[in-house]
């Protein structure tokens, strides 16, 4: 079992009673690569969830490899922000901040709304395409909340945003969200449970698809920053508040 110190901030519903998820690796070349992908894989589904320490011999005994493709992996981790130092204690992965989930939230907005106006230039040209490749996605996205199934409702969401990305014409976007996605990915599992912001969220996914697929660059770009306004805000206080019920002695604050 790994072992979560009394540290561990606003992560319980992270947490799970099984032993984590990771499945010895086939021997390949790139042996850190497979690590690290594998390990990444891990903390984003919450089965290496916040808070909890890594110790390299539990974790390469789960891989099935050495000691040393697993440090070589949690140096990569730790450059995503993924996974942190704790002195004596060793490496942990990276507890959740909600100040720096909202700044994330905030720069993204922007890029979204980029993103958007981009794509909404280009759709005058491109229409019954977008159109097609929306459809879709956005019926992806309904039958996953009608499941309540949240991991299937956060590969939709991850993939409508990075559609957007793609049809702008500007790869420099995706590029530049790509390492933010990683985090924000795992705080909206905590946000997702809400089944009202799930509602608003894809509403929200609906509203952007109109304005891109009428060529309205300016509605396109505002619908696109409120979204990202909006998911930003209400993780945040949901975070905040998974503070608040959590003794200091447990949360770190």
């Amino acid at each position: 079992m790994t072992r979560v110190d009394d540290f561990c901030i606003l992560n319980s519903e992270f947490r799970k009673p099984q032993e984590v998820a990771l499945r010895a690796l086939e021997t390949r070349p790139d042996l850190v690569t497979e690590a690290y992908q594998a390990m990444k894989g891990a903390i984003m589904a919450g089965d290496l969830a916040p808070g909890t320490y890594l110790a390299q011999e539990d974790l390469a005994s789960r891989l099935g490899v050495s000691r040393q493709p697993v440090s070589h992996a949690l140096m990569l981790l730790r450059h995503d922000g993924l996974v942190v130092e704790r002195g004596r204690k060793g490496q942990m992965v990276a507890p959740i901040d909600p100040n720096d989930i909202l700044s994330m939230y905030q720069a993204r907005g922007a890029l979204d709304a980029l993103a958007a106006r981009l794509t909404a230039e280009r759709a005058a040209e491109h229409a019954d395409e977008f159109a097609g490749i929306f459809e879709p996605l956005l019926a992806e996205g309904q039958a996953a909340m009608a499941k309540g199934d949240i991991d299937r409702l956060l590969a939709a969401d991850v993939a409508f945003h990075q559609t957007i990305y793609r049809l702008s014409g500007n790869s420099r976007i995706e590029i530049m969200t790509e390492a933010a996605w990683h985090h924000v990915q795992r705080s909206m599992r905590i946000v997702l449970v809400d089944s009202e912001r799930r509602r608003f969220a894809w509403e929200e996914h609906g509203q952007i698809v109109d304005a891109i697929l009428s060529g309205d660059e300016e509605r396109a770009a505002d619908v696109a920053v409120n979204h990202a306004e909006a998911a930003g805000e209400a993780t945040y206080r949901r975070l905040m508040a998974k503070r608040q019920e959590t003794p200091a002695e447990i949360s770190g604050a």
